[in-house]
């Protein structure tokens, strides 16, 4: 039998019993081990998520909330193109709003060596067939309006996004 608690940020869970039983047991209950759960619940398995605070009240309280493909190691670079469409229906799914927002993501050069990593990491955006592109001051002023400073140029993906990590722990616990 799956024990269910009405967990929520800040809600704390010390008074009620802690289950005699679980299929897996997840240290943190951020993002990362409130989805866990969330998914292995789907599937029919008992989890049971510890955390020394509060739901969201370590790193995930403290992220940016970057869902980005960018930048990453290539062997990342599957997994988080896989999570895309995912974020792309997981307000409706958990219906919850997570402020999900799908902008894309820009990285600005601000030095030689910026600019040449950048180019450079095109060679993995290829790899994988993602929509990364690079970006002239020009292109970069389209896509942001309004920004100051130097920028000898950028590195974008349209389809990344931005959610809000606390609300998006919340939702999955």
């Amino acid at each position: 039998m799956t024990t269910t608690y009405p967990l929520h940020a800040g809600f704390t869970v010390a008074d009620q019993p802690f289950p005699k039983h679980a299929d897996v047991v997840i240290a943190g209950a951020g993002i990362m081990g409130c989805a866990a759960a969330y998914y292995l619940a789907r599937r029919g398995l008992s989890a049971v998520v510890l955390d020394k605070s509060r739901i969201a009240g370590q790193q995930s309280s403290r992220a940016w909330g970057f869902v980005r493909q960018q930048g990453r190691e290539s062997a990342e670079v599957p997994l988080m193109m896989a999570s895309i469409p995912l974020w792309e229906t997981l307000e409706r799914e958990l219906n919850f709003d997570l402020e999900w927002r799908q902008g894309g993501c820009l990285y600005v050069a601000s030095s030689d060596d910026d600019w040449t990593s950048f180019q450079q990491w095109m060679d993995v955006a290829r790899e994988h067939g993602l929509d990364t592109r690079t970006l002239d001051r020009k292109q970069i002023d389209s896509v942001v309006t309004g920004m100051q400073g130097p920028a000898l140029g950028g590195l974008y993906t349209a389809s990344d996004g931005q959610a809000e990590p606390r609300r998006a722990a919340a939702a999955f616990a």
